[in-house]
C-alpha cells in the first residue's frame, strides 16, 4: 500500500492491522512530512463532516433519482 493510501486508511480509520496502526502513529510522531499529510487530510475530513454531516437532499430530487433508477433497470 502507498504511504499516502496509508495515511488516508488511517484517518478513516478502515486499518485492521495492529501493526500498521502502530507504524503510522510513530510515523506521524516521528516524520514531519507525513505528519503535516495526516494533519491536513485529518483538518479536511473534520470540516466535510461539519458542512455537510447534516444536509439532508430534497424530496423532489430523491425521487427524481428512484424514478431514473426504476426506469433504468427496466430498460
Amino acid at each position: 500500500m502507498e504511504l499516502l493510501e496509508e495515511i488516508t486508511s488511517y484517518v478513516d480509520e478502515e486499518l485492521k492491522d495492529q501493526n500498521i496502526c502502530c507504524r503510522m502513529k510513530k510515523l506521524i510522531t516521528d516524520d514531519y512530512v507525513i505528519r503535516n499529510e495526516y494533519m491536513i487530510q485529518k483538518c479536511i475530513k473534520d470540516l466535510l463532516r461539519t458542512r455537510f454531516s447534516c444536509c439532508k437532499s430534497p424530496v423532489g430530487l430523491d425521487k427524481k433519482i428512484f424514478l431514473y433508477i426504476s426506469q433504468n433497470i427496466n430498460n
